[in-house]
Parts: structure tokens; sequence; C-alpha cells
């Protein structure tokens, strides 16, 4: 491949995990907005379903042009085991943060400020404390790590059903754990609506659990799935 053509296609991975972050962020933070502005409607099971459902979408969208990360921890954690090369990480993250911070103030702008524009956060008024909070999103982004892989990354795998599995995970988590601690495992769902609300508070949960536990769960993957040092 000639280095003209390869960049174009890095800049055709870039586009697609911009588009990518931001259709997951603006439904995933949206389903919250839009919840909180019809007096509850969707509940905490809708912004599951939607969440996991945005998952599945961008995976058959684009799964076959850049892996459809749309999350800079996954990325980070699929190269550390030599699924993805490390040239791309920097543009990866970049594009995936910049998806996310469109899609925050797009919301900001469309639907006004409510519900925190969809921020996950850790629920202090129910007694979750930052630490609990950073402890469950490490497992959640440990678990959905260790699927991404075993059903995705693992060519042994049965792909036409990896973005069914993985959507499940996401939505699963998200209907579970989103009212309690956040759920974002993903540091670029978590930063737009951060943005656009105009406040950091707790983001810090959000970009250390999932960077933790996606990378704990890329090796966890590569023992138990029998790998040793073999990418496959």
């Amino acid at each position: 491949m000639s280095t003209d053509t390869r960049r174009l296609d890095d800049w055709r991975k870039y586009l697609s995990e911009f588009i990518g972050t931001f259709t997951i962020v603006f439904f995933a933070a949206g389903s919250w907005v839009a919840s909180a502005m019809t007096d509850g409607s969707l509940g905490t099971i809708g912004p599951g379903i939607i969440s996991g459902l945005g998952i599945m979408i961008v995976i058959y969208a684009f799964g076959h042009i850049s892996g459809a990360h749309v999350n800079p921890a996954l990325s980070i954690a699929a190269a550390l085991i030599g699924h993805h090369p490390w040239r791309l990480v920097p543009g990866y993250v970049i594009a995936q943060m910049g998806g996310s911070a469109l899609a925050g103030m797009c919301l900001l702008w469309a639907l006004g400020l409510h519900a925190d524009m969809g921020a996950n956060q850790p629920n202090i008024a129910l007694g979750i404390t930052p630490l609990s909070a950073l402890l469950i999103e490490t497992f959640m982004a440990f678990l959905l790590m260790w699927v991404v892989a075993g059903v995705g990354l693992d060519k042994r795998a049965h792909g036409p059903f990896a973005g069914v599995a993985v959507g499940a995970v996401v939505g699963v988590e998200v209907m579970l754990m989103a009212p309690i601690a956040g759920a974002a495992m993903n540091p670029a769902r978590a930063f737009g609506p951060h943005l656009a609300r105009g406040s950091f508070d707790y983001y810090w949960i959000y970009i250390a659990g999932p960077l933790i536990g996606m990378a704990l769960g890329a090796y966890v993957y590569r023992f138990t799935h029998a790998l040793g040092n073999r990418p496959v």
C-alpha cells in the first residue's frame, strides 16, 4: 500500500470513529435528556436499550472500516494486546473525543440544559462514593472489553453476532448501573455531556475506570482464550 493510500485509509478510519462516537453520545446522553424533558418517560430501561442499540448500529455500519471502537480506552487496550496499531491511537482518540464534544454541544443547543446533559455521575444522594463508582466503572469496563475481545477481536469467534453481544452488554450495564454509578465504560461517552453541562466534576472516574478496566479485560482475554503472546 502506498503512503498516500494508507494516509487516505487512516482518515477514513478517523472520520468513521468521529461520526460513530457522535452517534453514540448523541443517542446515549440524549436519551436521559429527552426522558427528563418528558417526565421520565423512558425510565432507566429506555436509555439502556437506546445505548445498546446505538452500539450495535455503529458496529454493523463501519466495524469493518475502523473497528467501531468509539472509545479511547478500547483503542488503547486493543493496541496493548496487538490488535490495533499504536500509530493510529492518537488519531482515534482525537476523533472520538471530538465526536463526543460535538454531540454534547448539539444536544445543549437543540434541547437545552436538562438532566445534566446526560453526564455520567455517581449517585451521591444514594450514598455512592466516587471510589465506589470507580470500582463499579472499572469492573463494567473490564467485562465489556473481555466480551469485545472475545466476540470481536478473536477471529475464532462467530463474527456476525459480535454487534449483538457487545450491544447487549452495554445495554445491560447501562440499565443496571447508570442510575447508580454513571455507567460510561468510555471516556468519550462521558466527555461531551460534561463539556456541555460546563462542569467536569467526577469526570476523572470515567477516565480512570475505563482505562484500567479495559486494559485488564484485554489481558485477561488473552489468558482465558489461551492466546499467550499471539495476536488472533
